[in-house]
């Protein structure tokens, strides 16, 4: 009789939402609902919404259509799939004040069922979950953490009265895919996702219901770029792979011709930031982020940054456990020549060299004799032997 009761309860949620919330009624209607005591309150790994039995109980159908349209905002936004390597505990922070901003936009509050308020801080109002996360991430390091760090800085509660907790009562709802770790399998999942939003968004359009913060999620689904640290690892694996490698010297034993023994674990990376004067500002400090994103994605064994403009004006070097977001020390200003950096980095037999730039600057007449991802912030042209990944 119970699980009827909380089955019915979660049943008279979407039907309420299918007229005040046709978008997430409609998303709502081709996700499966499993309620299972195996989470704490409720959470999605991106295909089903879980509900703890007992934490349903106690809800009211008011709170019941929130927390679905906060699981399945979740959802919508790949929150689960784009997880990857990041510190889960930062994620999940970062995740929520995104979707509760865009919930309290579209006239949602905070549910009364459980204590503690829920993390929905004004100041990243319009931001995307990976903008707040390099965010929270600078915060995490300005204040002596590591690059994951451990989430439990204060935050700001939402502007509705909730208490300020600095940890969602949903806190680490947003678990693995079930297609991490398989390209294709998440492929299909993104896909299949973005089928739903295109769908839900229609109806809500429709409706006359699809504004503010709701339409900014919507064109950020539906408008996503690719991840350009997906790019980088398939990059890395093609050229490091478990192997006996006999295009290069095994440099110990020089007398004699020996294959290189290379290793599935991401090697060695290059990144050359374009420190130009017309990088500095929001680039520059878009490229750092993106540059600690990208390590705590990947993984590699070290890290070497060359800040270049017209010269390479300063060189830092980072094994995996020291690097963080706060040693990164941009220098430059000057001109713009990267022809000069990728030059200068052949010293290094690089496995992959990554140059981050708005594109503004000559281009060697040649292709570098190394693979060369560019990750540009404008759309000027580059050289069409390069990979280029527009950000």
């Amino acid at each position: 009789m119970a699980e009827t009761i909380k089955h019915s309860k979660v049943s008279k949620a979407k039907a309420r939402l299918l007229m005040q919330h046709p978008f997430f009624a409609t998303l709502l209607l081709r996700t499966e609902i499993v309620i299972t005591p195996d989470v704490p309150l409720a959470a999605t790994d991106g295909d089903r919404i879980f509900f703890n039995p007992d934490f349903l109980e106690k809800m009211s159908i008011e709170d019941t259509m929130c927390v679905l349209c906060h699981e399945v905002g979740h959802d919508s936004l790949l929150h689960s799939i784009r997880l990857g390597l990041r510190n889960r505990e930062t994620w999940n922070r970062a995740a929520d004040h995104a979707i509760n901003l865009m919930l309290i936009d579209q006239g949602f509050r905070c549910p009364a069922s459980v204590s503690g308020g829920w993390l929905a801080d004004p100041q990243y109002k319009g931001w995307s979950a990976d903008r707040i996360y390099d965010h929270l991430r600078r915060e995490q390091d300005g204040g002596g953490g590591g690059g994951g760090g451990d989430g439990k800085k204060k935050s700001k509660g939402g502007g509705d009265g909730g208490k300020t907790s600095g940890k969602d009562w949903l806190h680490g709802d947003v678990l693995p895919s079930k297609s991490a770790g398989d390209p294709a399998e998440q492929a299909k999942a993104e896909q299949r996702s973005r089928q739903k939003v295109a769908s839900a968004a229609n109806m809500a359009r429709m409706a006359g219901k699809l504004t503010g913060e709701l339409a900014r999620m919507v064109n950020e689904c539906l408008g996503a770029k690719v991840d350009w640290t997906d790019v980088l690892r398939d990059k890395m694996l093609q050229v490091v792979k478990e192997r006996d490698n006999w295009t290069r010297r095994n440099r110990r034993f020089a007398a004699n011709y020996l294959p290189t023994r290379r290793s599935l674990k991401m090697g060695p990376m290059i990144f050359i930031p374009d420190t130009s004067g017309s990088m500095w500002g929001d680039d520059l400090e878009k490229i750092c982020s993106e540059i600690a994103h990208c390590a705590a994605q990947t993984q590699p064994e070290s890290i070497r940054v060359l800040w270049t403009d017209t010269r390479v004006v300063g060189e830092q070097e980072f094994s995996a456990d020291e690097f963080e977001f706060a040693a990164l020390k941009p220098v430059g200003g000057g001109g713009t020549d990267m022809r000069v950096a990728l030059t200068h980095v052949e010293q290094y037999e690089p496995l992959v060299v990554v140059l981050m730039t708005d594109g503004h600057t000559p281009w060697p007449n040649a292709p570098s004799p190394y693979p060369l991802i560019i990750i540009c912030t404008t759309d000027t042209s580059c050289p069409d032997w390069a990979e280029v990944i527009r950000v």
